[in-house]
Parts: C-alpha cells; sequence; structure tokens
C-alpha cells in the first residue's frame, strides 16, 4: 500500500506560476516553460528540470 500524496511530496511551482498566484499577475501562468519534465542526461530517472506542478499544466494547458 503506498502512502496518499500530499502538498509536500510535489515539486515546487515553476517561479512564473508561483508569481501568478498574485491577484495582479494572474496571466503569467503563460510564461511558464517548465511544462515537462527534462532528464538529466546520462541519469536513471533523475531530473535536470522538474515539471511545474501548477494545476493549469496537469489539463494540458499553460493559460
Amino acid at each position: 500500500m503506498t502512502a496518499p500524496t500530499t502538498e509536500t511530496d510535489r515539486p515546487p511551482l515553476s517561479a512564473e506560476c508561483t508569481l501568478a498566484q498574485q491577484p495582479d499577475y494572474r496571466d503569467v501562468h503563460g510564461l511558464c516553460r517548465q511544462i515537462k519534465d527534462v532528464p538529466l542526461p546520462y541519469s536513471h530517472g533523475g531530473w535536470l528540470v522538474r515539471r511545474c506542478t501548477c494545476a493549469c499544466h496537469r489539463r494540458g494547458d499553460a493559460s
């Protein structure tokens, strides 16, 4: 049995999506470029860049 996923288990949001949580910066979501995982070359399971975990990317759009 696996433990349930919590907010602290997820990688942090990108800088753009973190800023977009502020009322005057909601349109910044479209600038986020962390929409997919980028693997570390020659590693097995390591990541150079983790994808952003923002809900807008889980839906498949970046707006």
